[in-house]
């Protein structure tokens, strides 16, 4: 995880996040629909997020992670977001092997975990999300 592009590390979060939901949501939800043994992480600045079911993965793997179910009216269905900080991820990195490690991106491997466990999760955290009208 190299952070060496100094004027994306000072955007703030909020925007880096709105600009990647925005320029790469398709790309994003076509890689979680076949995803079934990564966490595929995109960098925010101070946090690393992940959707969908890579959101899932990471939150088992970092259990003290930052949930937040999201409703975007360029994507039809509620969507889970799980972020955990830099600092985390780079602990974890020096334990483990990471899959691929570019300056906003990382991928890690993990075991596969059963469909029906993370569907159950998801359905719990968009439950209660407004509906877009």
């Amino acid at each position: 995880m190299r952070k060496t592009d100094m004027d994306k590390s000072e955007v703030p979060s909020g925007i880096r996040l709105a600009a990647l939901l925005n320029d790469r949501l398709n790309e994003i939800m076509d890689r979680e629909r076949a995803n079934h043994t990564f966490i595929h992480l995109y960098c925010t600045g101070p946090y690393w997020v992940a959707f969908e079911r890579s959101a899932y993965q990471l939150r088992l793997t970092f259990p003290d992670s930052e949930t937040t179910p999201l409703r975007l009216f360029a994507y039809p269905f509620p969507i889970v977001m799980v972020s955990v900080t830099d600092r985390s991820l780079r602990s974890y990195a020096r334990k483990h092997i990471l899959r691929w490690n570019e300056t906003d991106y990382v991928v890690l491997t993990v075991p596969e975990s059963p469909l029906t466990d993370y569907r159950k999760w998801h359905a719990g955290e968009v439950e209660g999300l407004p509906q877009l009208t």
